[in-house]
């Protein structure tokens, strides 16, 4: 008799999580999550491509019974879970797992917010397949961490489809076999290119919405009885061995190893910043030297960032092209960019990396004069980097993080993860409704439907 399938062990323990066995650290740091992703969903709400995103799906998937987070608006339910991901991706704000680089909530709340609204789930059920799938996510991203993107892939859309069709099951109430053979065609329904970070192009907006429709699709042809492969992960032909040719040091242990007595899911950091998480500890670097030393842009010579090296070929390389990104999205992956907007506007909020910062003079200036090194203190499992600043009048000014705020290791606290999401629906929910959304996720798993709740979101920022 053959051994069991990863995928096959995966499904069993999604189907069998319970609450009651969860450590109220993972339950607390889950419910921080849901409630941070609210916010960055709704902040990007109004921004045209969100508009637009709105109007492809509707005019793809017609239909009702479904909602986008914060319209009140009848949609189907893959246009539901596509609008939300792209909202969740859009201002690059959502949290992200620190050893992989994967945003591992953003496509499991995208098909999980609508389920949960239009079926009356409870509050408990959705943490729940939050859970599920967050965690998996993170796991499967251990078995070659990092690697994918040297490949040209975007690890968060080919490992979404699998959590949000692990944390749709869950919702669902699927028994393990038939999460199984969901997982299993999600493994055929995986993609997402690098593509757009050449260019700043949008498709890359889209991938979260990708992922959340194909888990959507997964799950429904295998509540229908059609299988899906056992070996999805691990087998000759398996994602793996078809995605990362060549490699014999895929660590495919990490997918089931302790699962619900470790948690990765802790290793998961929110974003003070919007932008790649490789560059918040620079963000945070430069501020804290401008405000230090009051530097003002014209005394700037030039500046000096420590990064790690695996984050060259995504965040600093071409350097033409950094110095200049071509969008606002494009900015949100560029070291030189970045950097140089924190020190001349000296703040990095949900309005960051404009057309007109984009444009503006002094910060293109200051971007000509950042050069990046490598940062030998980087490693997989934490979040640092160094900013030296040298001015004009012959000072040199450096400030280092070891490890950025949100990680593990320095947490943010609950009134962070409050007041991050305040800032971020401050022009879209009423006052009364932002903090009855706060106190009703701080307590999710007592809410019995968690439809009022979110049928709450489209109210709107007038009374």
């Amino acid at each position: 008799m053959s051994a069991e399938s990863l995928n096959a062990r995966a499904a069993r323990w999604a189907a069998g999580l319970s609450l009651d066995h969860v450590p109220p650290e993972v339950v607390e740091s889950m419910r921080l999550r849901i409630l941070d992703l609210i916010g960055v969903m709704l902040a990007a709400k109004p921004l045209p491509l969100v508009q637009a995103a709105k109007r492809a799906a509707m005019a793809t998937d017609p239909g009702g019974g479904a909602a986008i987070l914060g319209d009140a608006t009848p949609v189907s339910p893959m246009a539901a879970a596509f609008v939300n991901g792209v909202m969740s991706a859009v201002l690059e704000y959502d949290d992200t797992h620190i050893e992989s680089f994967i945003h591992p909530n953003a496509p499991v709340v995208a098909v999980a917010f609508p389920e949960a609204q239009r079926r009356h789930l409870s509050g408990r059920l959705l943490l729940e397949a939050a859970l599920v799938g967050s965690e998996l996510t993170c796991r499967l991203g251990q078995i070659t961490p990092v690697r994918l993107h040297t490949l040209g892939f975007h690890p968060t859309a080919v490992f979404g489809v699998f959590g949000g069709a692990y944390a749709l099951g869950k919702l669902r109430g699927l028994a393990a076999p038939v999460i199984a053979d969901a997982i299993g065609a999600a493994g055929s329904l995986s993609a997402g290119l690098n593509a757009s970070f050449e260019d700043g192009s949008s498709t890359k907006m889209m991938h979260v919405g990708f992922a959340a429709t194909g888990a959507l699709r997964a799950v429904g042809l295998a509540e229908q009885g059609i299988s899906g492969p056992a070996p999805v992960f691990e087998g000759r032909f398996g994602w793996f061995r078809s995605h990362v040719q060549g490699r014999d040091d895929l660590r495919f242990e990490a997918l089931c190893r302790d699962l619900g007595e470790t948690w990765e899911v802790l290793n998961v950091a929110s974003k003070l910043y919007p932008c790649a998480f490789t560059m918040m500890p620079h963000i945070e670097a430069a501020l804290v030297l401008r405000e230090r030393h009051d530097i003002r842009p014209d005394q700037i010579a030039g500046v000096t960032c420590l990064i790690g090296q695996r984050s060259f070929a995504t965040m600093c390389e071409p350097v033409e092209d950094k110095r200049r990104p071509a969008t606002t999205w494009h900015g949100r992956i560029s070291l030189q960019h970045t950097v140089a907007e924190a020190l001349v506007r000296g703040r990095m909020d949900k309005d960051a990396y404009a057309e007109e910062s984009l444009r503006d003079p002094a910060i293109n200036a200051i971007a000509d004069r950042v050069v990046h090194l490598d940062d030998p203190a980087t490693t997989p499992l934490r979040s640092g980097g160094t900013v030296r600043v040298r001015l004009h009048d012959g000072r040199e000014v450096e400030h280092r993080i070891d490890d950025m705020r949100g990680t593990r290791h320095n947490p943010l606290s609950r009134d962070d993860v409050i007041a991050k999401f305040q800032a971020n629906t401050r022009d879209v929910l009423r006052p009364d409704v932002a903090a009855r959304t706060v106190e009703q996720v701080l307590r999710l798993e007592r809410l019995e439907d968690t439809a009022p709740l979110f049928s709450a979101l489209s109210s709107g920022p007038q009374a």
